[in-house]
C-alpha cells in the first residue's frame, strides 16, 4: 500500500466498518415484507438527522431501526404489490441497507478529513476488502467495479467466503454518499434464484440515493 493509502486507512476503516458490519441476520427472506410500512426513517446519529427514504416498491423495517454511539443502521424490504392469492406479497428479491457513521469527510475531533476519491482507492486495498465484504476473508473478496456519480461512491464488490447467512448473492453493490455531514453507507442484497442482474440492483441503488439526498435539505 502507498505511503499516502496508509495514512487514509485509520480516518477511512470506521466508515467502511459501518458499512461491512451490516445487520444481515435480519435479512431473512422469510420475514421480510411483513409490517414493512414507513415511508422513511428519520435517524438522530450524533446530533444531526439523516432522513432514509427508500425507492418506490421499498420500504422500512420498523423493527430493523437502531441508532446509538455508533451509528445507526434501517433495513429496506420489498413491499411491492400483493400476488393475488390471499393477499401475500410476492416473493421478495432484493433487500437495501443504509448504514450512517457519526462522522463526515469534513473531519470531527481527531477524524482526518477525506473524500469519496480517497473512499475508492481505499476499498480496494487488503483493509478495506475485509470489512467490504462479508465473510472477513480479504482474499477471497474482489472489488468488480467503483464508480464515482456526482457526490455518491457505487463500489461493485464479490466475495467468495463463507457468507454469514445462506441465499444471499456473491456480488452486490454498495454505495456511499455524505449526508448532513454524516457518512451513509448503503447496500443492494440479491437473493440467489431472484434474477436480480448487477445493472438492475446498481438502478435500485441509486435510485435509494436519490430518494436520501431528495429527502435531507442541503445547505
Amino acid at each position: 500500500m502507498p505511503t499516502s493509502d496508509r495514512r487514509r486507512a485509520p480516518a477511512l476503516a470506521p466508515a467502511l466498518v459501518a458499512a461491512g458490519l451490516l445487520a444481515l441476520a435480519a435479512c431473512d427472506p422469510a420475514a421480510m415484507g411483513q409490517g414493512a410500512t414507513p415511508s422513511r426513517a428519520n435517524l438522530n446519529v450524533a446530533g444531526r438527522v439523516v432522513t432514509i427514504a427508500p425507492p418506490p416498491g421499498f420500504c422500512i423495517d420498523p423493527d430493523s431501526v437502531s441508532s446509538g454511539a455508533d451509528g445507526a443502521f434501517v433495513l429496506m424490504s420489498d413491499c411491492g404489490p400483493a400476488d393475488g392469492t390471499q393477499g401475500r406479497r410476492r416473493p421478495v428479491g432484493a433487500a437495501m441497507t443504509a448504514s450512517v457513521s457519526t462522522g463526515g469527510f469534513a473531519g470531527e475531533g481527531d477524524t482526518a478529513a477525506g473524500s469519496l476519491a480517497d473512499l475508492q482507492a481505499f476499498a480496494d486495498t487488503r483493509e478495506g476488502r475485509t470489512v467490504l465484504g462479508r465473510s472477513g476473508q480479504p482474499e477471497r473478496v474482489r472489488i468488480l467495479n467503483s464508480q464515482l456519480r456526482g457526490d455518491v461512491l457505487y463500489v461493485l464488490v464479490e466475495d467468495r467466503g463463507a457468507q454469514p447467512i445462506a441465499g444471499i448473492e456473491r456480488q452486490f453493490w454498495r454505495a456511499f454518499l455524505e449526508v448532513n455531514g454524516r457518512l451513509v453507507a448503503l447496500s443492494v442484497l440479491g437473493f440467489e434464484g431472484a434474477g436480480l442482474g448487477p445493472q438492475d440492483a446498481l438502478d435500485q441503488l441509486a435510485a435509494l440515493a436519490r430518494a436520501t439526498q431528495a429527502a435531507n435539505p442541503r445547505g
